[in-house]
């Protein structure tokens, strides 16, 4: 392998064309590449020797390493024996309910309100799917 100097040649991860490639050494901070120029499209950036993981990958190892909380890991005969005492509303469209409501709907049963969609929607949770409902509405 040949010492890197300014002037030399380097693999690099482009920022504009995001890809690796041949990239001319401008700047060195000690015996690394600190500036490179790309010898495609003649940008100049710091130097990468690779190409950086994305942030969406990044939050999920995050999200995974973090765990699940009790609430997601609470099965659905568990939740409904604790809204047993809890006071239900008649889901209507005309109706206006907040997150962690109780609404009972007449073709999906009961559903604890997830959250809320400005200006007029709801997340609900019932016992074989989340939906989506109208709210506020008319």
């Amino acid at each position: 392998m040949s010492k890197i100097a300014a002037g030399s040649e380097v693999e690099a991860y482009c920022t504009k064309c995001k890809l690796v490639l041949a990239h001319t050494v401008v700047t060195m901070d000690g015996t690394k590449p600190k500036r490179v120029q790309c010898n495609t499209c003649e940008g100049v950036h710091n130097y990468r020797a690779k190409k950086p993981a994305s942030k969406t990958t990044a939050a999920k190892k995050e999200k995974t390493a973090k765990g699940t909380s009790r609430k997601s890991r609470q099965s659905w005969d568990e939740v409904m024996k604790q809204a047993a005492d809890k006071p239900h509303k008649q889901y209507s469209m005309s109706g206006s309910f907040n997150e962690g409501d109780w609404i009972e709907h007449a073709t999906f049963g009961l559903g604890c309100v997830q959250s809320f969609t400005a200006p007029n929607k709801i997340t609900v949770r019932f016992a074989d799917s989340t939906r989506m409902l109208v709210c506020n509405y008319g």
